[in-house]
């Protein structure tokens, strides 16, 4: 539930005349999230496992390839997965396998088969504020592509997250209440970088929680060590 700030603009009598009151603060404008939209929707990935599963998901590059970042609950027990892609020419699709699940986080890569047609997500400088506007990508339900937007409502910590952003880490809590086929969706910055990633829905309330970029930047760069050792083998 959003928490709006009323201004009442009152009328004063200024010499005779009628002038506006001067505001008591000034408001700040609302980012234009519209760029932010476009990146997410051109960046996140709908994904399709063979037991009926599916989820979303996002690019990131690693040491020069590229892959698709998910939740590992959205790709658990799947071998083989198809991963849809939302070109300037179209919707494009591509087998994929896991390449990485992670013991720490609530995180898999999926590699594709041949290049990954979209740009990678950056992920944000710094570190975010409560009350940030913020876009989310997901495929909730049977929609795909779909993006919308929400605020930083504050953390969470505890047994209830504990799988998704680790043991005594903090999760994001944003504002927008997750669909089943969300997970996995990329949280973005009015400038289209990384902010989290979807997991899920806070037990008994409508706000969604996502793991944060820095906790997904550590495990990522755990991940390319993994996948660079495999790959010299």
């Amino acid at each position: 539930m959003r928490a709006w700030a009323v201004v009442c603009l009152c009328l004063a009598v200024v010499g005779g005349a009628l002038a506006p009151a001067r505001a008591a603060w000034a408001q700040t404008p609302a980012p234009d999230l519209r760029a932010a939209h476009a990146s997410c929707a051109r960046s996140m990935v709908r994904i399709e496992g063979v037991n009926a599963t599916f989820g979303s998901g996002w690019v990131v590059e690693l040491g020069g390839h590229r892959y698709v970042v998910t939740n590992a609950h959205v790709v658990a027990g799947e071998t083989d997965l198809w991963v849809t892609f939302n070109t300037e020419e179209g919707r494009v699709g591509s087998l994929g396998t896991i390449a990485y699940l992670s013991h720490v986080i609530d995180l898999a890569l999926i590699e594709v088969v041949g290049a990954i047609p979209v740009e990678p997500l950056r992920f944000v400088s710094g570190r975010v504020v409560r009350g940030e506007r913020v876009v989310i990508g997901g495929n909730p339900g049977g929609l795909s592509f779909i993006t919308t937007e929400g605020i930083i409502g504050g953390v969470a910590t505890g047994s209830e997250v504990a799988n998704a952003c680790g043991a005594g880490l903090e999760c994001l809590v944003v504002d927008a209440e997750a669909e089943p086929g969300s997970s996995g969706g990329p949280v973005l910055d009015h400038s289209g970088n990384v902010i989290g990633m979807i997991w899920g829905v806070y037990t008994g309330a409508s706000f969604s929680i996502a793991i944060p970029a820095e906790t997904l930047a550590t495990e990522l760069m755990s991940a390319d060590r993994v996948l660079l050792a495999r790959s010299h083998r």
